[in-house]
């Protein structure tokens, strides 16, 4: 649990959704996420993602691009320099399972995005950017959530 020092403030999860305007020109968010995320891959700032996001973001290439292109977008992503992918451990699964039964029926979380707030709490990291407003109507107010489209509509 080290990320919860001074270190831990450099720590950011990117939601799914993000990238997946981010890699999709065709987007009309895609300009809107563009230079958040340019400006965090110049920083010194370590963007955190966990294995079930990163097949979320796969799919999504993988449905919408020719192999070719949808192939060298997830390796480019997987090979981001200040990126560290978290993997779906047992612990991970149970931390999950919690979020998903303790915040699904009374504030609709679903079970990927419970895998997100159990990644964030087993590191100790805060900060998550996302369009995905079911983290606002939770009742951890720890949570910096940052949306570069909701800012920027």
């Amino acid at each position: 649990m080290g990320a919860e020092s001074k270190a831990g403030e450099k720590l950011i999860f990117i939601d799914s959704n993000i990238w997946c305007y981010y890699f999709d020109q065709r987007l009309p968010e895609h300009q809107l996420v563009r230079e958040p995320i340019r400006q965090i891959l110049m920083s010194s700032q370590e963007i955190i993602c966990n294995t079930v996001v990163v097949m979320e973001i796969a799919h999504y290439l993988v449905r919408h691009f020719r192999e070719e292109d949808a192939r060298s977008k997830i390796e480019h992503f997987i090979k981001l320099g200040n990126m560290k992918i978290l993997d779906f451990d047992a612990k991970t699964m149970a931390e999950s399972l919690d979020n998903l039964l303790n915040y699904n029926y009374s504030h609709g979380l679903g079970g990927r995005d419970s895998t997100i707030l159990a990644s964030m709490n087993l590191q100790g990291i805060k900060t998550l950017m996302t369009h995905d407003n079911v983290f606002q109507r939770l009742p951890n107010k720890t949570l910096n959530i940052i949306d570069p489209v909701a800012k920027n509509q």
